[in-house]
């Protein structure tokens, strides 16, 4: 069959194929099996209720920011992209939350973009160089670019792939109707860009990315400048596109209450800082190492904000030589924009997406690599554009040529092995972090994900160490102050614990999480009406402080005001079904005053929300025990076993079970089972054993007696 297509198909397979096979050898799927969601995936998949809660909640999908919060609420990032939320949730629905699931359908989104990049330069018409040659090699070193491994390796990027698709798309729909007058093709485009915007924002700028590529491909920059303009004003595609753009964007603001988002310093030190100069030059500085990032992927980071990039404070500041380079080429190359086309065009696509993340609008991040996925199609047009204008320019010179040649392959080899290198990074949060440090040693935050990635582990000494560090670096780091004075009160240590958590309540006095935290240590201290004041101020900064009504319910456990308690915690899985905590308290408590009957219809309400959740399984097996229902108990008790095997409890109270219903082999297999796992607390076990046997001894002889 392969012979009976013509040669020109079959080198199309064949350069497709190649480029499909440098995008897995670069993520390397097969090492997707142990991936696991890292860094921004935990907010906006593991812990948004939008994601994982069936059956669809569509209001929330489409009221909610990307994070799960409110869009009109005043904590929103207002970073709104619905269809990457339902694509997420869609994939839940069907596998699970899966993260190497997840992160290879993102693999198979970017070979998809890696082909339609290598489509859109075939089909471009450029004189000055061999298009077949560029569209291929252009193709390869989007494939294998470094910078592209945050949007591919961490899931959040599939808002970037979505986008850069789209984008590709509309870019060849434009290239295709080059010449012609075609109001299906502007209208598809609109269309396309507002499906877009819902995968990501920066999609408002696709109608500009296709005018600027219709402007070249018509030849229309060899007109003269007042040509040009009438033209401009006269064409009606450029005007839809105009009008279109603004009346999508300015949708998407009122469907955001025309609301701002507010950061803190934190997140973005430049757009926060009060001086316009330092603002302006900062910003400046940053647009060049963006730039620099993509030329020299090496310094590669999952978090920019604090302590990578210093501000530029001042004029004469150094680091401002690379901007003024950067301008001089930009203004010798609008100078002689008419003689090479390719690389302005090029230069153009590299921009335009980039625009919404250049500082024009306030954004929640000093750099973030995945936003240079689209703006990189641009660039690797650009380098390879500049390398085949020197290579085509050195006919006659074959030594020149073969050096060129050797050098390219290296390039992608190295680029390659940067890639996989730093996928294996993305694959869990400690490596991830582990890089992060190796870049920005002086980055505030990473010793903060690092800390709190330690205490998840139970490495508390490493958690210390590098709370107080992320303090040293930025001491009004109000999430490790805070989390530093939780640290402390575990250890027992609750003045300490609440000196910590007062500085963070310093640094933002309206911090709901710092409040509900002070009011544990305080209920920890004994000062009862102390916690309960702060629990009332964590309520005043956030209404609907599911956690917060826990602890208050276990604040009125602690004075025994019982009823107070269960209605704190009904108010609180009330509010969020998904508390295990919550939910437990309320069964034991139930369970306690012989409502058993209450318990299980609760239980039920309860699993709906959290199938899975051992403590409520356990409680309802309980309860199950005490009304004698001893078969589903017994299911149940198994499968909490099954769930988490190595807990001596469950065991224990399994035997109890067994003990109950008179299966004695049963009782003792269970009793013993629970001692093998834990001799030394297995206590209640080992009692229930000791009886157990005693009266089978005892049975024995009455039997023998007989």
């Amino acid at each position: 069959m392969l012979g009976s297509l013509p040669k020109a198909g079959l080198q199309s397979m064949v350069c497709q194929s190649i480029l499909v096979l440098i995008c897995l050898v670069c993520y390397g799927c097969g090492g997707l099996r142990g991936a696991t969601f890292v860094f921004d995936d935990t907010v906006a998949i593991v812990k948004n209720r939008d994601v994982s809660v069936l059956p669809t909640n569509w209001t929330a999908i489409f009221t909610h920011d990307f994070w799960g919060a409110s869009l009109v609420s005043a904590d929103s990032h207002k970073s709104f992209r619905p269809l990457t939320t339902l694509m997420f949730h869609c994939e839940y629905a069907l596998l699970g939350l899966s993260a190497a699931h997840m992160k290879f359908l993102n693999l198979l989104l970017h070979c998809v973009n890696t082909l339609l990049m290598w489509r859109l330069v075939r089909s471009l018409y450029v004189t000055e160089i061999n298009t077949e040659r560029w569209a291929t090699i252009s193709a390869a070193l989007f494939a294998a670019h470094p910078i592209h491994t945050e949007a591919v390796s961490g899931v959040v990027g599939r808002a970037e792939l979505m986008f850069g698709m789209i984008h590709l798309l509309c870019l060849l729909l434009t290239v295709a109707n080059t010449g012609k007058r075609s109001s299906q093709t502007v209208g598809l485009v609109l269309i396309l860009t507002s499906v877009g915007i819902l995968f990501k924002e920066s999609a408002v700028t696709i109608p500009m990315s296709c005018v600027l590529l219709d402007y070249f491909q018509n030849g229309y920059y060899l007109l003269s400048y007042r040509d040009q303009w009438n033209l401009v004003r006269s064409r009606v595609s450029y005007v839809v596109y105009l009008v279109g753009t603004s009346a999508l964007l300015t949708t998407r603001l009122w469907w955001q209450d025309f609301e701002q988002p507010t950061f803190k310093e934190v997140d973005n030190p430049v757009a926060h800082n009060e001086h316009v100069l330092t603002r302006g030059l900062s910003q400046q500085f940053l647009l060049v190492m963006n730039i620099w990032l993509m030329l020299c992927p090496h310094w590669l980071c999952y978090d920019w904000a604090l302590g990578c990039v210093k501000l530029v404070t001042s004029i004469w500041d150094l680091r401002l030589q690379g901007v003024i380079g950067f301008y001089s080429i930009v203004l010798v190359a609008l100078k002689n924009f008419r003689r090479l086309p390719g690389m302005m065009l090029a230069l153009g696509l590299m921009v335009v997406p980039f625009l919404p993340a250049s500082g024009i609008i306030s954004v929640g991040f000093v750099i973030a690599e995945r936003t240079l996925y689209v703006p990189s199609i641009g660039f690797c047009l650009l380098s390879i554009y500049g390398f085949l204008y020197w290579y085509d320019s050195s006919s006659g010179r074959a030594y020149w040529r073969l050096c060129l040649q050797v050098l390219l392959m290296v390039l992608l080899s190295v680029m390659m092995l940067r890639t996989r290198q730093r996928a294996t990074d993305w694959l869990n949060e400690e490596q991830l972090f582990k890089s992060g440090l190796q870049v920005c040693p002086d980055n505030a935050k990473v010793h903060y994900n690092i800390a709190r990635l330690a205490t998840d582990t139970g490495n508390n000494t490493k958690a210390f160490q590098h709370y107080h560090k992320a303090i040293e670096l930025y001491p009004g780091y109000e999430s490790a102050l805070m989390n530093l004075g939780n640290l402390y009160r575990e250890h027992g240590q609750l003045a300490t614990a609440e000196e910590y958590i007062r500085l963070a309540l310093q640094v933002y006095p309206a911090f709901p999480a710092a409040w509900m935290n002070l009011g544990i240590v305080q209920s920890a201290q004994k000062k009862y009406a102390q916690a309960l004041a702060s629990y009332e101020k964590a309520l005043k900064h956030r209404a609907n402080f599911a956690v917060c009504y826990y602890n208050m319910g276990n604040l009125y456990l602690e004075q025994k005001l019982y009823s107070e308690a269960l209605h704190h915690w009904q108010h609180a899985v009330g509010l969020n079904p998904r508390q295990p905590k919550a939910w437990a308290n309320i069964l034991t408590m139930l369970d306690n005053r012989g409502l058993h009957e209450d318990a299980l219809r609760l239980s039920d309400q309860a699993l709906l929300h959290l199938p899975n959740e051992v403590s409520i399984l356990f409680i309802r097996a309980n309860v199950l025990g005490k009304m004698k229902h001893y078969v589903e108990a017994e299911a149940i008790y198994k499968r909490v076993i099954e769930l988490e095997p190595h807990n001596m409890l469950y065991h224990t109270n399994l035997g109890v079970l067994y003990h109950r219903w008179d299966k004695s082999q049963e009782a003792i297999e269970a009793y013993r089972m629970a001692i093998s796992i834990n001799s030394g607390r297995a206590t209640t076990a080992r009692e229930n054993l000791n009886k157990l046997l005693k009266r089978l001894e005892r049975e024995a002889k009455v039997v023998i007696e007989r």
